[in-house]
């Protein structure tokens, strides 16, 4: 049997890089020709249909599905005036490709309420009966919508009506095609000091828009504890300086985050998400009537949500949480028994700590299946209630997996020189572990397929009976072998983890934060290689904030504040000063201490509003002409009725 025969659709990354480079070539050529000849004549009829006719969607259908089966699946989407086109290319390969027309897309808008920028400068929800108040200068009705949002549209409309197709296997992947000429705006740029975040939200969508922009943001707040680092090692800081610094940066860069994140969602229409907001694609329950809207939407009753969460899922945490703090006791029993056979000085020694840094690594990749596992048997109704409970589990177990044994160093040995050991040859080994995942895994994937430029061939001659345009199905073809991209979760984990060994015990590891600003410069990059490259393109996913990570990040450093007060109390002299100065209460100056550092992080807090003035008026003339228009609409009604 033939290596086609095996794996009819090969996950062929090279062949899909060759493709969309001469694809790319060919389109960037075809736009010059029509900017200086001002026709189309001289172009092919393929090559136009691929210019012109936009594909936005392709349906992959099963080698079960018959033809008939296709057929009825591209009658039931011609109903929604969603355009198709059905191409059965052989046995294993019948494909069918969605486009709509920009009337059909502004109603689609319409009934989503996506929240658009108006001629007044407020954000609204979009009306197709008034287009032209969403006509900004210089902009056309098709630059309204943007990229990610098109081929939300028509999956939000589709994907129900054909949910039976999909569960009885008919249907094998449904997916947005990338826009060739797009990417290329994302190639590494050297000469560029920013993301095109704005480029990235139209394309992706603003739930991986604000996550690039939070680690453009974060990236560059560690120069700042980077440079404290420098000195805090050559100058041989006070440590009260150390916990005061690190008070005031985490607080504040996590408040003018806010602020940014409110103005990016604000501008991308999202600020104003609620619970309300349309049931995650994993949500099942019978169909009601929404006591609200009136419309039959899918309901769960929410005791059995909780009866899942408090008699399954915590208790298992629990258990999870329990055996983390086991496996890092064990470590220093084990240290023990090497110290005592082999003595101090032995490479032994560095065992141990290695393979408690791996079994960390294992331990999560193990969790996070587990967390994962546990909350979609909550069945959650919407996304940002999902990955907040699931955020919420994850943590609980990684602090304890990745931080206790540096706890129980600091507080329970009190051995500074062993903290600083253990917690540096831990942060190496997860960044090792960060690297050959970002790197690792898709450089595999590219050797794996090496050769693969020299195994192309041409589509064989009865094929191209079936295929109406060449260039579309050869780009359905590669994407359709590329690997899935679920959410920017396994990613906000990793910044997560990595914030905690920057800040939890800076007073030990002034480099920490050098590490993490380096490894960041280059991660930032590797991921959006893996999104434009490795991935399939993702259907764009709405988000106001970056949800339960915000949190995250806020325990963390309040964490570090006690962790590092504590580290200061230890100190030999700073005991010595209080128990001279408070000699029946020395414990109660640490309290102190640790009470102003939480009221200047408190004061902090409040005195950095969430949201810039600009957002809050830009909201608040929102309602203001929202409650404008309805009263003249009442004054409408109510003229009609004299009439």
């Amino acid at each position: 049997m033939s290596e086609d025969a095996k794996s009819p659709r090969t996950r062929n990354i090279i062949e899909n890089q060759l493709f969309r480079r001469q694809r790319s070539l060919k389109l960037e050529a075809l736009q010059r020709q029509r900017s200086q000849h001002g026709t189309i004549d001289v172009i092919d009829d393929d090559e136009e249909a691929e210019t012109f006719g936009k594909t936005y969607i392709v349906i992959i259908f099963t080698e079960k599905a018959k033809l008939r089966h296709c057929q009825d699946v591209e009658k039931i989407i011609q109903e929604f005036d969603i355009q198709t086109t059905l191409e059965i290319v052989s046995k294993t390969e019948k494909y069918l490709y969605l486009s709509a027309s920009l009337d059909t897309l502004l109603r689609l808008a319409d009934a989503a309420e996506l929240e658009k920028m108006t001629t007044t400068g407020s954000m609204q929800k979009f009306n197709y009966g008034c287009v032209s108040d969403f006509l900004l200068p210089g902009m056309t009705q098709e630059q309204i919508l943007q990229y990610c949002e098109t081929p939300v549209l028509i999956k939000d409309v589709v994907e129900p009506a054909i949910r039976s197709y999909i569960q009885k296997g008919y249907i094998e992947d449904m997916f947005p095609l990338h826009d060739i000429l797009y990417l290329d705006r994302f190639h590494l740029n050297l000469k560029r000091t920013t993301l095109p975040i704005e480029e990235i939200r139209n394309y992706f969508g603003s739930s991986i828009g604000l996550y690039f922009a939070f680690i453009e943001f974060y990236t560059k707040a560690l120069i700042f504890p980077a440079v404290f680092g420098i000195l805090q090692s050559l100058m041989n800081l006070n440590l009260s300086l150390v916990c005061s610094f690190y008070v005031v940066w985490t607080t504040i860069f996590l408040e003018l985050w806010k602020r940014r994140c409110a103005g990016l969602s604000y501008r991308w229409g999202t600020i104003e998400m609620s619970s309300l907001d349309k049931p995650r694609a994993g949500y099942h329950g019978q169909l009601k009537p929404d006591p609200i809207t009136g419309k039959m939407t899918l309901h769960y009753p929410m005791r059995y949500t909780y009866l899942q969460m408090y008699c399954i899922s915590y208790p298992v945490v629990l258990g999870c949480v329990v055996a983390a703090a086991w496996f890092a006791l064990y470590q220093f029993q084990i240290e023990a028994e090497v110290l005592a056979d082999f003595g101090a000085d032995s490479w032994l020694l560095y065992i141990p700590v290695i393979v408690q840094s791996m079994l960390i690594a294992i331990f999560s990749w193990a969790y996070e299946k587990l967390a994962t596992f546990l909350t979609n048997l909550e069945n959650h109704r919407t996304r940002s209630q999902y990955e907040r409970h699931r955020v919420n589990k994850l943590m609980l177990f990684e602090i304890v997996n990745n931080f206790f044994s540096q706890f129980y160093i600091a507080f329970v040995l009190q051995d500074l020189k062993q903290l600083k050991y253990q917690l540096m040859m831990q942060l190496l080994i997860f960044q090792l572990v960060c690297i050959a995942q970002e790197i690792g895994i898709p450089l595999m994937a590219v050797l794996r397929q090496k050769y693969a430029k020299y195994r192309h061939k041409e589509i064989e001659p009865e094929k191209l009976r079936g295929i109406s345009n060449k260039p579309r199905y050869e780009q359905a073809f590669y994407e359709s072998g590329l690997d899935e991209y679920h959410s920017t979760y396994e990613d906000y984990l990793q910044v997560c983890i990595q914030f905690g060994y920057v800040v939890l015990f800076a007073a030990v590891a002034p480099f920490a934060a050098i590490g993490a600003l380096i490894n960041n410069v280059f991660a930032v990059h590797i991921d959006m290689f893996k999104l434009c490259n490795i991935f399939k393109r993702p259907f764009a996913r709405r988000a106001k904030n970056i949800g339960a990570w915000q949190l995250a990040f806020e325990l963390l450093s309040v964490m570090s504040l006690l962790s590092n007060c504590g580290l200061l109390f230890l100190q030999p002299n700073v005991k010595q000063f209080f128990a001279h100065w408070l000699p029946s209460i020395p414990d109660l100056s640490f309290v102190i201490f640790e009470h102003l550092l939480l009221g200047l992080k408190f004061l902090i807090h409040k005195v950095i509003h969430e949201r810039p003035r600009w957002v809050r008026i830009g909201l608040l003339k929102a309602d203001y002409e929202t409650s404008q228009a309805l009263k003249q609409l009442k004054k409408f009604k109510a003229a009609n009725k004299m009439a």
